[in-house]
C-alpha cells in the first residue's frame, strides 16, 4: 500500500502466492492500485490541459468526478470554438465568475461585429447614393461642392469648370495629372457611353487625394462633350479603410482575422479554383504563458505572425484565435506548401527566443495542409476540420521533439 501511494511504478503484488485466505484480499488490493493509477493519470492530464487523454475504464468509480470534469472541459472547448466560428449564441454555465466573464465576452463580440459591419454598410450605401446621380443640372445647382468639368470629346479641350474645380487647380502640379486621367477614362467610354462610377487618385509631394468620378455624355453649346462629375472621397475612403481594418484584422497581430479568412475560404470554394489551406498551431504557447506570463505569450504570438507573413507572396495569413493561424494560397501545391511550412518551422525551432527577463525558451509550430481542387464538394468548415486533424497528427508525431526542448 505504501508503494501504491508513494512509488506506484514499483508497486507489485503477486496475490496468487499469498495464503489462500488472503488471495481475495490481495486481488482487491491490486484492483484498487489499478484504479488509483488510472485516476492519477487522468488528473495529471487534466492539470496540463490535455483533453485528448485516454479515460479510465467505466467501472473506475474513483475517477468518476474527474471523468465528469473532463467531459465538461471538452464541451467548454467546443463552445469556445463555436464562438470563434461566429456562433454567438453559445453560453457557459460552469465555474461561476468564469461563466459570467465568458458570456459577457460573447455578447460584446457580437455587438462589436454587428456595429462595425452596420457602419461599413451605411457608409458604402451613402457613397453609392452619392455617385449614382446622373442629372448634371441638379448636380450644378444643388451640389456645388462637387467638381464639374465639361470636356470636348473630340479635342479633349476643357470647355467648362466650376468654382470648386478652379480653386483646386490653383495647384499647378495637379492640372496636367487630372487632365490625363480624365481624358483616358473618357476615351475608354467613347464606344458605349458607360456611366458607371469609378475611383482614382492623384498624388502630390504632400498627400494622395481620392476621387469618385461619373461621366455624362451631353451637348454643350454645340460641342459633343462629356461632363465629368468628381467627388472628393479621401476622408470617407480613409474612414472605410479604418473600419474594414478593425472588422477584418486581428487586433494583436494586424493580420487578417477569422471573419475575413472564412469569408475568403468560402469565396474560393465558390469560384472553384485550386488552392491550399494551411492550419497552423503554435506549440508551447501555454508553457510561455504559464512560465513567463501572458505579455510574453503575446510577444511569442507576434513573433510567429511575423514569421508566417514570409510564407509566400500573394498568400493570405489569418489568425483564427489564440494560438491558431490559417494560410490560404492559390499559387502552391500541397508538397510545396508543406516544404515551405517545414522550412519556417525549422527557422523557429532553430531560434533562441529570449523572454524579457532574460531567460531563453524554444518556439515551434505544428501544421496540417489540405489541397482543395476545383471539383471539391466539401464545405469550408469541413476543409478546416480536415486540416486541423492533419495538424494534430503532425503534432503527435513530433511530441517527443517538443519534450526535449529546454526552456
Amino acid at each position: 500500500m505504501r508503494d501504491v501511494l508513494y512509488y506506484p511504478n514499483r508497486a507489485q503484488l503477486d496475490f496468487a502466492s499469498l495464503p489462500e485466505d488472503f488471495q481475495e484480499f490481495g486481488e482487491g488490493l491490486v484492483y484498487f492500485a489499478e484504479m488509483l493509477k488510472e485516476t492519477r493519470a487522468l488528473a495529471s492530464d487534466l492539470s496540463r490541459g490535455n483533453l485528448s487523454c485516454p479515460l479510465p475504464r467505466p467501472d473506475n468509480e474513483l475517477a468518476s468526478n474527474l471523468k465528469s470534469l473532463h467531459a465538461t472541459l471538452k464541451h467548454l472547448t467546443w463552445q469556445a470554438r463555436q464562438v470563434a466560428n461566429g456562433d454567438y449564441k453559445q453560453r457557459v454555465r460552469f465555474m461561476g465568475d468564469f461563466s459570467e466573464a465568458f458570456n459577457e465576452m460573447v455578447v460584446q463580440l457580437k455587438e462589436r461585429q454587428d456595429a462595425l459591419l452596420s457602419e461599413i454598410e451605411t457608409i458604402q450605401k451613402q457613397r453609392r447614393d452619392l455617385e449614382h446621380s446622373s442629372n448634371l443640372f441638379e448636380i450644378i445647382t444643388n451640389r456645388l461642392s462637387e467638381w464639374i468639368i465639361v470636356i470636348d470629346r473630340d479635342t479633349g479641350e476643357w470647355l467648362f469648370v466650376n468654382h470648386p474645380t478652379e480653386d483646386f487647380l490653383g495647384d499647378a502640379s495637379f492640372e496636367p495629372k487630372l487632365y490625363d486621367v480624365l481624358l483616358e477614362r473618357i476615351r475608354q467610354r467613347m464606344e458605349n457611353d458607360a456611366r458607371k462610377s469609378e475611383e482614382f487618385s492623384l498624388a502630390s509631394d504632400e498627400a494622395v487625394q481620392w476621387f469618385s468620378a461619373t461621366f455624362h455624355p451631353m451637348h454643350w453649346y454645340g460641342y459633343d462633350a462629356v461632363a465629368a462629375v468628381l467627388t472628393d472621397i479621401t476622408a470617407s475612403k480613409a474612414e472605410i479603410d479604418k473600419l474594414e481594418g478593425v472588422a477584418y484584422r486581428d487586433a494583436l497581430t494586424g493580420v487578417y482575422n477569422r471573419h475575413y479568412g472564412m469569408n475568403l475560404l468560402n469565396d474560393w470554394i465558390k469560384q472553384r479554383i485550386r488552392f491550399v489551406v494551411c492550419f497552423i498551431d503554435m506549440d508551447r504557447l501555454k508553457y510561455v504563458n504559464d512560465v513567463f506570463g501572458h505579455a510574453e505569450g503575446d510577444r511569442y504570438i507576434l513573433h510567429v505572425a511575423e514569421l508566417l507573413k514570409t510564407f509566400s507572396e500573394g498568400s493570405y495569413l489569418c489568425r483564427l484565435g489564440g494560438d491558431e493561424y490559417m494560410i490560404l494560397a492559390d499559387s502552391l501545391d500541397q508538397k510545396a506548401t508543406e516544404d515551405r511550412l517545414e522550412a519556417l518551422r525549422g527557422c523557429l525551432v532553430a531560434e533562441s527566443l529570449v523572454a524579457q527577463n532574460g531567460e531563453p525558451f524554444k518556439g515551434s509550430l505544428s501544421y496540417g495542409v489540405v489541397e482543395v481542387m476545383p471539383d471539391n464538394e466539401l464545405l469550408a468548415s469541413d476543409i478546416l476540420s480536415l486540416a486541423d486533424e492533419k495538424m494534430y497528427t503532425y503534432k503527435k508525431a513530433h511530441r517527443m521533439e517538443r519534450r526535449d526542448m529546454s526552456g
